[in-house]
Formats: C-alpha cells, structure tokens, sequence
C-alpha cells in the first residue's frame, strides 16, 4: 500500500511539474526562480557576477546585489537571477544557454539545453 501510494504521489508531482510550465508566445518555456537555482544557481554561484553582465542586468544592480551579499555567493546568484527575471521582457532558457557558453560554462549550458530546450 505504502509503495503505491509513493507511486500516485510522484505520478502526481510529475504531472503538476508539467502543467505549472509557462510558455512564451513561441512555445518556449521561461524560466523560473526555483528551477533557475536548481539547474544553474548551485552549480556557478561565484560567477553570479559574470552571467548577470552576460544577461544585461544593469551594472548599478549588480553592484547593489554585490555589496548585499558580500560573500555569499549562492544569494548573490538568487538576487542577480530575480532582477533578470524581473527586468527580462521575454526571459528563456535559450538566453541562460548563450550566457553560460559566453562565460566559460559549456559543461553547464550543454546540461541546460538537454533538459529544458530539448
């Protein structure tokens, strides 16, 4: 019994995980907050800097987000990447892909482009 109701509860998850994705007016799904952090935030926190210059978070953010979260990288990357959302007409993953290869993280975009542009 126990085993299947673990069954249902993850049948459901996955099912819900699917229905809560946005899509843009070309079908591609934008990004968000809690799935940026899981699939980009932990894996290149100290180069927060770097990809929010590559996304064209305005300099005078960055700066700000800096001197907030002198370091403590992962929050700096949680703020930059809230501020991109938030400034971002048409926020996708296609954007972070570019921005990860554009600093050194080809590893990264590749596993970016496998789960979520493909």
């Amino acid at each position: 019994y126990k085993d299947t109701l673990i069954k249902i509860i993850s049948e459901c998850g996955k099912e819900f995980e699917k229905a809560s994705r946005v899509l843009n007016g070309d079908g591609a799904e934008v990004p968000n907050l809690k799935t940026l952090m899981s699939s980009v935030g932990d894996k290149c926190a100290p180069d927060w800097y770097r990809l929010g210059l590559e996304l064209d978070v305005p300099v005078g953010c960055l700066n700000i987000i800096q001197s907030d979260c002198l370091g403590r990288c992962l929050e700096g990357m949680r703020k930059m990447l809230c501020k991109w959302l938030e400034i971002c007409v048409n926020p996708t993953w296609k954007q972070i892909m570019i921005a990860l290869q554009s600093i050194n993280k080809s590893s990264l975009a590749k596993s970016i482009d496998q789960e979520h542009l493909q």
